[in-house]
């Protein structure tokens, strides 16, 4: 800790608490852990109306969560300096203090972390984290990360002295990245994993050499990044460009498929765990031993709703959902509007577990196959180059449309974009250097005045997507003379 750099927030109090609380509800989902819910509920909505001047004039008269109107991360940011509970929190120093890279994990304020989301939603948030929140999610990923099962050994004693490789967006005071760095500055050292992070912006072969001189035994990072490297592992032995021994090898931010699941397992012969996250909470749901996402919804709400966010019933697929966060008392989240389609599962997992049974169909973009000069494959990773976009143009209402065979790339925005043209010669600058520093030679960057393209089922927006080749036509054969 220095003056400049203050250590990160950490409450050994509320660590103890938090862990104990979410030991014995691992137990007992269905009774102790609805108990600490519904108490976590009530202490929510009543330090949110005595707290917090933006929720206290939307609902005045708010007695349970169903009396709270659904709420979007725009109209928070928008009203940002009424809507903490601590009334010295506001818009203008927390963006002054996102704006440091050299500032990420400190404590802010003395008692808070911070940390942003992306803006695939229309704009980027800024999310107070304080001692009380990451202490439930230090416990939850203690206790649930790797499969919450009775004789598992809890995160903290099976990874110290284990080797971590990070690989993710960096630059940025980003949920991922800022974690990583606070667990590497509170750890003792006697019991602290080795940390590395890697930019996911970099090429995927300067990331591979990296990986391979760390030799890591546990990699985390985004689905199609450990997809892209488990094809580089699976390479002849003359041709390898990666070799690992991997213990584990965790994954969030993306969707997970099947097909990608199978390639990694396959590549590095390890467990796969999944998890499904946000920046508004940072471990919604975990994967167990029989590969099933569980809530926790000891800590959280979880609401799939409709196009007119009204509740559905069990069983179908969402149009959206409305999160709840139980743990964070000073930046208070009460039916967010999150976005992702989820179905929650009536049956019992095969697993044991009580916890209740999700699917989510979250961001599924894809990966690009480009060249370089020498006409050689160049794989960009979907998330690597919207963060290049959104760090590079401060542009987030996108949509990149690459040509089947790489060499086009065209950009469209959407209606909310006020000036199209402007936020173009923004991004093609973004993405040209982005993909100069990859190696791209050849791929053209276009506009296109068209609406972004949809998924048919959900009306969601997909950021990249390759086209599929356009079908070829075969000629009519030839006829022969005309008898006569």
């Amino acid at each position: 800790m220095t003056a400049q750099h203050p250590s990160p927030p950490f409450d050994t109090w509320l660590w103890m608490q938090a862990w104990s609380e979410t030991w014995c509800a691992g137990l007992d989902p269905a009774g102790a852990g609805q108990r600490l819910h519904g108490q976590r509920l009530s202490r929510l909505i009543d330090a949110t109306l005595r707290g917090s001047p933006f929720y206290r004039r939307r609902h005045p008269d708010a007695r349970e969560l169903a009396d709270f109107r659904p709420v979007s991360k725009a109209e928070l940011m928008a009203h940002f300096d009424d809507w903490a509970t601590d009334r010295r929190i506001n818009r203008a120093a927390a963006q002054a203090f996102v704006a440091d890279p050299q500032c990420i994990a400190d404590a802010w304020l003395g008692d808070y972390l911070l940390w942003t989301s992306s803006g695939t939603s229309g704009e980027p948030g800024v999310f107070v984290q304080d001692a009380r929140s990451l202490a439930a999610y230090d416990a939850i990923d203690a206790l649930r990360l790797r499969g919450a099962g009775p004789g598992q050994a809890s995160l903290g004693s099976w990874g110290a002295r284990q080797r971590f490789a990070f690989v993710g967006a960096t630059g940025g005071h980003f949920a991922g990245l800022v974690s990583m760095e606070r667990l590497r500055r509170l750890v003792p050292a006697a019991l602290a994993p080795e940390i590395r992070v890697l930019s996911v912006l970099e090429p995927l072969r300067d990331v591979a050499q990296a990986l391979q001189a760390l030799q890591p035994s546990v990699l985390i990072t985004y689905p199609s990044c450990a997809a892209a490297l488990a094809q580089l592992q699976q390479r002849p032995e003359g041709s390898a460009q990666l070799r690992l021994t991997l213990k584990e090898v965790w994954m969030g931010g993306e969707q997970l498929s099947a097909e990608q699941r199978e390639q990694i397992q396959a590549a590095f012969g390890c467990p796969v765990r999944n998890n499904y996250g946000a920046s508004e909470f940072f471990t919604i749901a975990w994967e167990c031993a029989h590969g099933e996402l569980h809530l926790n919804d000891d800590w959280l709400v979880l609401e799939p709703v409709d196009e007119q966010l009204q509740p559905l019933p069990m069983g179908e697929m969402s149009h959206s959902t409305l999160l709840t966060n139980l743990a964070n008392l000073t930046q208070p989240l009460l039916r967010y509007q999150l976005g992702d389609r989820v179905r929650r599962v009536a049956e019992r997992c095969s697993c044991g577990s009580a916890f209740p049974l999700i699917e989510v169909q979250g961001r599924a973009d894809d990966t690009l196959r480009l060249r370089d000069a020498q006409h050689r494959p160049v794989t960009i990773l979907p998330l690597a180059l919207e963060t290049a976009i959104e760090e590079g143009a401060h542009v987030t209402q996108f949509q990149a449309l690459c040509g089947s065979n790489g060499d086009s790339i065209e950009l469209r925005f959407e209606a909310s974009v006020g000036d199209a043209r402007a936020a173009f010669t923004q991004s093609r600058r973004a993405l040209a250097a982005f993909l100069a520093h990859h190696g791209v030679s050849g791929t053209r960057i276009s506009m296109s005045a068209a609406e972004p393209l949809r998924q048919r089922a959900s009306g969601k927006l997909r950021r990249v997507v390759v086209l599929p080749a356009a079908p070829v036509r075969r000629k009519p054969p030839a006829r022969g003379p005309a008898r006569r």
